[in-house]
């Protein structure tokens, strides 16, 4: 008899609520948010996404000849994919400008998307799992700072 009243009781509180106590996941990292500019010629456009490492596209056919990051290193931290039409064979260069971070484009071309490193906010190192190899294109591959300390086949791992 009372194993059946508490059987009853844990299905009672069950059907009260099923799923339990809400899980929040826990939220004290997240990706710095990136606001580039693309300008050609008179007319530009602005591109907003987080730094995690994938590519966002930009949807415009503006051929760009400068490119303003803001604060972020975009010039060795970011990679620029073109959409150029088949006939043209050189890729454009990408050069510092002298002023701040921005980036001249030579020669001018629409920007197809744009992928930057994985990068916390406010630098802060990045969390378990997350992508800690960047390659930028034919610059080479680097590991970026987990907050674990160790980085391997592409991802921050944990230690223990």
């Amino acid at each position: 008899m009372m194993t059946f009243k508490l059987f009853s009781l844990f299905f009672g509180l069950a059907l009260a609520n099923p799923l339990g106590a809400p899980i929040t996941p826990k939220r004290d990292f997240a990706y710095e948010t990136l606001t580039f500019t693309f300008h050609g010629g008179p007319a530009s456009y602005e591109l907003s996404f987080p730094a995690d490492g994938s590519t966002y596209p930009t949807h415009n056919d503006l051929n760009v000849n400068l490119i303003d990051p803001g604060s972020f290193n975009a010039l060795y931290s970011c990679n620029f994919y073109y959409n150029l039409p088949p006939s043209v064979t050189n890729t454009p260069v990408l050069t510092s400008s002298g002023n701040g971070n921005e980036i001249a484009v030579g020669p001018p071309a629409p920007i197809a998307s744009v992928a930057c490193q994985p990068t916390g906010q406010g630098g802060q190192c990045l969390p378990v799992y997350a992508q800690c190899e960047w390659c930028v294109l034919g610059q080479g591959c680097y590991l970026l700072n987990c907050c674990s300390g160790y980085c391997a086949a592409t991802r921050c791992r944990p230690t223990s």
